[in-house]
């Protein structure tokens, strides 16, 4: 039992620092080591008249050992594979809170400190342009993770671009008083990012 805690720390500790394959090598050179040891302590204790029956029990004794192994290291990847999922699903939806967040508060400062008539167009490139690069901040954020062989990044699109660029602009320009313009505008952004997020989610985690 000793070997298998020592086992089981060393996956552990693998797992931890997301060493898969130092997991597997560790497992890998536990086996052979059991294997070995129990070869030497059948030869030493070998006589001419033991019968082959004693190896063939240190080697059902081997076969156990690797079976509970093995159920070590699954129940230590399944844990560490949870944990990459809450990690990325929280990842998620804090950076759509962020992109939001950031949208609005540009949003804001336009409505309440620029003349939205005189500056349209140039106003009108500046929303696209910023919601450009928030999303891209958001790409990037995300590109950091991997679930199922899946970059999270790549569920974005890049259409959602221009629909949050319209949407700001539309609000914008709606005519109507400056606290219902930003009201709106926080109640549209929630909407998106909750679609979004929620997309980029179910596209990543049930598949």
């Amino acid at each position: 039992m000793e070997e298998f805690q020592t086992i089981n720390e060393i996956v552990s500790d693998s797992i931890r620092n997301s060493s898969y394959t130092a997991a597997i090598i560790s497992s890998a050179v536990f086996i052979v080591y059991t294997l070995i040891i129990r070869l030497i302590d059948y030869f030493k204790a070998k006589n001419k008249d033991k019968p082959l029956l004693e190896m063939s029990k240190a080697m059902r004794e081997i076969t156990v050992n690797v079976a509970k192994l093995n159920l070590i290291l699954d129940k230590t990847f399944e844990k560490a594979e949870r944990k990459e999922i809450n990690q990325c699903d929280k990842a998620i939806q804090l950076g759509f809170k962020a992109f939001a967040f950031k949208l609005s508060q540009e949003a804001i400062s336009i409505i309440t400190h620029n003349n939205i008539d005189v500056n349209k167009d140039l106003i009108q490139e500046n929303i696209r342009k910023i919601v450009s690069t928030e999303y891209y901040r958001l790409y990037s954020v995300l590109s950091s993770y991997e679930i199922h062989e899946q970059n999270v990044a790549t569920k974005l699109r890049e259409e959602w671009i221009k629909q949050v660029s319209d949407s700001i602009i539309n609000i914008i320009y709606d005519g109507q008083d400056e606290k219902t313009r930003i009201t709106h505008i926080n109640d549209k952004l929630t909407i998106l990012i909750n679609d979004y997020s929620t997309y980029v989610a179910n596209r990543i985690f049930n598949t």
